[in-house]
């Protein structure tokens, strides 16, 4: 296993911060932050000057027009999402709008991710049609749809896309498309998540209210009440948390911990976490897990619902049926793990690119399993499974250096359908087609001439145990939140005292260390869903390792703690 080193820092810049603690110093400079204007900028979001005009977005005007229209004549609008935790928020935020303003010709439709697919659809359309909808807003989808939104114009209905992906040459047909990702769009930040282009327009809505009888308006300031959904979404999608998606995350996490969300407080009871004290993690590994087990165990729909509710006891439902599903979830996606690993194991030997799955496997979850195995192996992992039909679904995940949709290109032939990014994609592909996938793969996976390149591994700091107080996590907190773009902090301990191992939890699946500091106190740090067979501490009375710091309110009861990555 490769070491982890300390980043290397341009000193030139370094007398420009002289103002900030060494620590935190080092930090900024590590994040490209030079100057302490820059650092200003970043360590203190403001609204006035981060959020952009919504009107600097291209055709922005032209679907606010179209909205209010709709309005003025009593038209049936639906609110076509993605089933992610990017869609259903986004979804979320325009849904409250309408409902802010006493629009009630509005539904929420999204497609069934397993039977339908991502984006649109005929058989949708059709039974929206068949409602009576005569404009489609579509969130976090629809840009690539080029087909379905013209289908959807032959039967009459009109269509705005809000979308964050990259577009394609030839762009739809639709009334009006919001995508700052456009190259006539001017809009300042191209990296919003799909939930935040929602959050533009609805900002664009509210601004033009003044000349519409038909509807409510909300009290000034309104809108921001919106910025949980838009918050978790930023963070959950993994956008680059600077300039204006930093704004939006940072803001998005204040109003979280104080969202009068009846659905949130219901799905962060029964997780058992303090919503005044959550944070990225929290979004990440509580709350995004169970929203997304709707669509992954069912119907992205129910937590549509949850996010929505206004009924305690259809709140209570439905965060009840969430957290159920995602333990069923996770129950599943570590039983894969566990025959992956096997069969791996029984292999022997490995190709370059790791190809594996079972008629069985859910195609929903193989991706989160694909992650994991990814990493443990350091080699591109396409897995897959089978959900009714013949035709085979997977994800892939790659190993940080091979671009994984060059390499699907490399083999088009052989997929029914491929897409993606670098580092992650999915497929489909014939069942006679997967015994000879992996060759196929290897064998372009050996002419992008990756193999051998070395993935360093670095770290921001090499600190020691001593440093691990409340002090050193409040400066760390100060570049928060963290997420794409602006990674949490990671440091390197060396041989340090190790005084206890133990396991914990239900079923003891965690794995806790004790720390001595050199005055005799003790600093625990945990790795979640590992055990003691997997790390060998025999004989250990020091050790190295890499680990975040983080606060933990578990219980109602406030720790400073590690979060270990890796041992050394």
């Amino acid at each position: 296993m490769s070491d982890y080193v300390p980043k290397l820092l341009d000193k030139q810049f370094d007398d420009k911060l002289t103002s900030y603690p060494p620590l935190l110093r080092r930090l900024l400079l590590l994040r490209g932050i030079t100057d302490a204007e820059q650092a200003e900028y970043f360590l203190h979001p403001d609204w006035e000057r981060d959020i952009h005009d919504p009107f600097l977005m291209f055709d922005m005007e032209k679907a606010v027009d179209r909205v209010f229209d709709a309005m003025r004549h009593k038209e049936k609008i639906v609110l076509w999402s993605d089933y992610d935790m990017d869609g259903i928020p986004g979804a979320v935020v325009l849904y409250d709008f309408f409902t802010m303003v006493g629009y009630t010709e509005v539904v929420h439709y999204t497609p069934h991710r397993n039977k339908e697919g991502f984006g649109l659809n005929k058989g949708g359309i059709d039974t929206l049609v068949g409602e009576g909808v005569k404009l489609m807003i579509t969130i976090d989808c629809g840009i690539a749809d080029r087909e379905m939104v013209a289908y959807a114009n032959e039967h009459g209905v009109d269509v705005i896309i809000t979308d964050h992906h990259l577009p394609p040459h030839e762009a739809p047909s639709a009334y009006a498309i919001l995508n700052p990702k456009q190259e006539q769009c001017d809009y300042p930040e191209k990296m919003l998540a799909g939930a935040g282009v929602a959050f533009k327009f609805v900002q664009a809505l509210i601004a033009s209210l003044d000349g519409i009888e038909e509807v409510k308006r909300p009290v000034n300031g309104w809108e921001k009440w919106l910025l949980d959904m838009v918050g978790m979404a930023t963070v959950a999608d993994m956008v680059p948390l600077v300039g204006e998606n930093r704004a939006l995350a940072h803001f998005g996490m204040v109003v979280l911990r104080k969202s009068r969300r009846l659905g949130l407080h219901a799905l962060l009871k029964r997780a058992r976490a303090n919503q005044r004290t959550l944070t990225e993690d929290d979004v990440a590994f509580t709350i995004a897990p169970r929203v997304n087990a709707a669509s992954r165990m069912g119907h992205a729909g129910e937590a549509f619902t949850l996010l929505t509710a206004t009924d305690t006891l259809l709140a209570e439902e439905k965060a009840r049926e969430l957290d159920t599903i995602n333990t069923k979830r996770k129950t599943l996606v570590a039983t894969m793990k566990r025959e992956t690993k096997r069969r791996l194991t029984k292999r022997g030997s490995l190709q370059s690119v790791i190809v594996m799955g079972h008629p069985d496997w859910k195609p929903s979850l193989v991706g989160l399993v694909a992650s994991s195995v990814a990493q443990e192996y350091n080699r591109p992992v396409f897995l897959w499974g089978k959900e009714g039909g013949d035709t085979i679904k997977g994800s892939c995940r790659s190993d940080g250096v091979c671009n994984l949709f060059e390499l699907m290109q490399a083999v088009e032939g052989r997929f029914i359908e491929y897409g993606g990014h670098a580092f992650s994609g999915g497929f489909s592909l014939d069942a006679g087609e997967v015994h000879t996938l992996e060759m196929a793969l290897a064998e372009a996976y050996k002419k992008q001439g990756v193999g051998n390149l070395k993935q360093e591994k670095f770290v921001d700091e090499i600190l020691t145990i001593d440093a691990v107080s409340w002090d050193t996590y409040r400066e760390v907190q100060q570049l928060a939140p963290f997420g794409e773009g602006n990674p949490k902090p990671l440091f390197k301990f060396e041989q340090v005292p190790l005084v206890q191992v133990r396991m914990f939890g239900k079923g003891n699946e965690h794995l806790e260390l004790t720390f001595a500091k050199s005055d005799g106190s003790r600093v625990k740090a945990i790795e979640f869903f590992t055990s003691v067979e997997e790390k060998d501490f025999t004989d250990c009375a020091t050790l190295t390792f890499v680990a975040y710091i983080e606060a933990s309110y578990f219980m109602g009861r406030k720790e400073l703690r590690l979060r270990l990555v890796d041992t050394l």
